[in-house]
């Protein structure tokens, strides 16, 4: 955790408020906690808004999403490449999707009694030859990274996500993404802010309840919310995992203090 540059009582506020959760070890002062690698990542995006006058409650609101997202994928017992995989199946189940709601709009029009079959025989020839386990198949030969790289779809995955509901996945998905990233250098977003990039928190109503989204701001309008604090969360994490001590070398394979 010496990888978060954190003051040294805000830290002890937020371990003793529940804002970081070690995995052992007390709460106070004259300990040394262990915490997962991920909270380090929790850390500093907090510390963010905490510079931006976030209090600690709509703090917590934030870190439970986060948390909750981790146990999610935890509890299905897939790693960050696992899950993109299982997001490629989502993706491609929506393309099919798109493919087969326009093949049974084709084979509705080729099966019109006036239709001269002569005058679109490829029309024909595709609603002929419609076959879901071939669309499969092409979507994922058309993605090599899912057939051969780290998130290759495996048949234990593909066993695993004909069980997931979308709706659940997808709430999910995108704080896992966000809370387990370790930007390198030279990946996409690390030099160079995008506003379609940021991660964007606002306040629901009166209240310290925050939400987040990636990439939109548009759920924030959902809610009516009309000020929104925009984080780069990319760049802050490229910060927490490409800094110059190596005090926390190894952490990402496992626990820091």
């Amino acid at each position: 955790m010496n990888r978060v540059d954190i003051p040294k009582d805000v830290w002890t506020f937020w371990t003793r408020g529940g804002v970081l959760q070690p995995v052992e070890g007390g709460r106070g002062t004259g300990n040394r906690n262990k915490f997962p690698w991920y909270e380090a990542n929790i850390a500093a995006i907090m510390n963010q808004l905490r510079i931006l006058g976030v209090k600690i409650e709509g703090m917590l609101s934030i870190a439970r999403v986060y948390r909750d997202s981790i146990a999610y994928f935890e509890g299905l017992g897939v790693d960050r490449d696992q899950v993109n995989a299982l997001w490629q199946l989502f993706i491609i189940q929506g393309h099919i999707v798109a493919k087969r709601t326009e093949w049974h709009r084709v084979r509705d029009f080729v099966n019109a009694p006036d239709l001269n079959p002569e005058r679109f025989l490829h029309l024909v020839e595709a609603a002929a030859d419609y076959s879901i386990e071939d669309v499969w198949a092409e979507e994922i030969e058309a993605a090599p990274d899912e057939k051969h790289g780290a998130q290759r779809v495996t048949l234990e995955l593909w066993d695993l996500w004909s069980t997931l509901t979308r709706e659940e996945f997808y709430r999910h998905l995108d704080p896992y993404l966000t809370v387990t990233e370790q930007p390198k250098p030279g990946e996409p977003g690390v030099e160079n802010s995008n506003l379609e990039e940021m991660t964007y928190f606002w306040r629901v109503g009166e209240g310290d309840e925050y939400r987040f989204s990636w990439g939109s701001s548009t759920k924030a309008g959902e809610d009516g919310a009309t000020a929104m604090i925009a984080v780069d969360v990319t760049a802050v994490l490229y910060k927490v995992w490409n800094s110059d001590t190596d005090e926390a070398a190894g952490h990402d394979e496992g626990e820091g203090e």
